[in-house]
């Protein structure tokens, strides 16, 4: 939100339809048609805009007061301005039918501007459009810092279900969530008796744990051992408890079975 108003709108037009005779709020967006709005919405909802409507100090300048003397807004597309104001002079009431992208660029306001209310309207829209994948959803409203009492059941939802993240789904959600869901399936998936923590079924070889890596590495099942063996490898300690030579002799021998 820029404090300079200095450039003439007088060889502008008036908004189509945010410019309400009636109305008290005067903001120019990027040089765009002036918009004449009711301030009672933005001074109530907004504790920045409120700042600004209201001044603290007798000498402090109240902004937005006539078309020469805008609030103008710089860092915002007239259409995005739009899509917040579309939000309070909806004229079907309660009903906030449209896009994904749009409720986007009103979460994306409502969060720089600490509409917390109209932050709120948002998710309640967007939890209702089937459209947006729940890693997407959690990706949105991390990024908009949403109440994460919201996110606690998109969290529980990818913890319960029974394939865990994938590539894809880790790049957008990030290293931290990420961890956080992977920490959580795991304790979830741990008996009571073991204090959240999941060791591996009893009788699992260091074969098996080997050959599960190369599944998901694209790899050949079998040559990390023969590796090994060639390259005359052995680790301090197996990853499941054995001896790591005799699990790797163990592992040649199912291989040789199969």
């Amino acid at each position: 939100m820029s404090q300079s108003r200095n450039d003439s709108i007088s060889v502008l037009d008036h908004h189509p339809r945010y410019y309400i005779d009636a109305a008290d709020l005067h903001v120019l967006v990027c040089r765009s048609d002036p918009l004449r709005v009711h301030s009672y919405f933005f001074a109530r909802e907004s504790p920045i805009f409120n700042r600004k409507l209201n001044p603290a100090s007798p000498g402090d300048i109240k902004e937005g007061t006539n078309d020469n003397d805008p609030i103008v807004l710089e860092d915002v597309s007239p259409h995005e301005f739009e899509r917040l104001l579309w939000v309070f002079y909806n004229p079907k009431y309660s009903l906030y039918d449209t896009s994904i992208e749009d409720w986007n660029i009103i979460l994306n306001l409502a969060d720089k501007w600490e509409f917390l209310e109209v932050k709120e309207l948002a998710v309640r829209e967007l939890q209702k459009k089937p459209d947006l994948d729940i890693v997407s959803k959690m990706s949105l409203y991390q990024r908009y810092k949403v109440d994460p009492r919201h996110l606690i059941p998109l969290y529980a939802q990818l913890c319960a279900r029974d394939t865990p993240l994938t590539i894809e789904e880790a790049t957008i959600l990030g290293i931290e969530t990420t961890v956080l869901i992977n920490s959580a399936r795991e304790q979830l998936r741990a008996n009571p008796s073991d204090e959240g923590r999941s060791p591996l079924p009893a009788g699992l070889e260091e074969g098996d744990v080997f050959r599960t890596l190369e599944k998901q590495l694209g790899l050949e099942q079998g040559s990390t051992a023969r590796f090994r063996e060639e390259h005359n490898l052995t680790s301090p300690t197996s990853p499941v408890g054995g001896v790591s030579g005799s699990s790797d002799r163990q592992s040649r021998v199912k291989e040789q079975q199969m």
